[in-house]
């Protein structure tokens, strides 16, 4: 048998993908991994962090509650992707810096002009 027989035929006993199989393939669900972001400082120092891609569910009862502190405790994490500050200490952030990492938060959870170019990084585009 050649190799083109043999392909053609474990491709045929393969068991056909599941629509939720599928949806997992497109990226269709948050993913579990973080990933790296920086945002400039006033100064022109660069802070890296790391970012969660938050579920649509906690994503919709942040964004009702209109809380940017709670959007970012939420989101930025560490390279783990523990938490690295509460909402009480992202409360106190000022607000430029605050207003950035909301922009971040926001683009890697599929919102803003720049959430297209990361979810192409990312495989989701």
């Amino acid at each position: 048998m050649s190799k083109t027989n043999e392909s053609t035929t474990n491709a045929a006993s393969a068991a056909p993908l599941t629509l939720l199989q599928s949806f997992e393939g497109l990226g269709m669900f948050a993913s579990r991994d973080v990933r790296a972001d920086t945002i400039e400082l006033p100064d022109g120092k660069k802070a890296q962090f790391y970012v969660r891609e938050l579920p649509d569910a906690e994503f919709r009862k942040l964004w009702q509650e209109a809380d940017r502190s709670k959007l970012i405790a939420a989101t930025i994490c560490d390279e783990d992707g523990k938490a690295v500050m509460n909402t009480t200490q992202a409360a106190q952030l000022k607000p430029l810096i605050a207003a950035k990492l909301q922009q971040i938060a926001m683009k890697h959870s599929g919102f803003g002009d720049e959430a297209s170019e990361a979810q192409a990084e990312t495989g989701n585009g």
